[in-house]
């Protein structure tokens, strides 16, 4: 499946769009979009250095862990 192969490349840091397309092979468009729906699960979070998107795993924050179920 496309969408674990985007969250494997970015198992081991973040990464730029280009660089997790040259990892995975996936169209860029289509890397964008998983990102994308990603962020609205609250698995993924953007930042930005030296003018470049930069894409990682979000870090889990152990308040909102547990509160999870609250």
């Amino acid at each position: 499946m496309k969408n674990v192969k985007v969250l494997e490349a970015l198992g081991d840091g973040p990464k730029t769009i280009e660089e997790i397309v040259e990892k995975t092979g996936i169209p860029s468009m289509e890397v964008r979009r998983y990102l994308l729906r990603f962020v609205e699960q609250g698995k993924v979070e953007s930042y930005q250095k030296d003018g470049k998107l930069y894409w990682k795993l979000k870090e889990k924050d152990e308040l909102e862990e547990e509160f999870k179920y609250v």
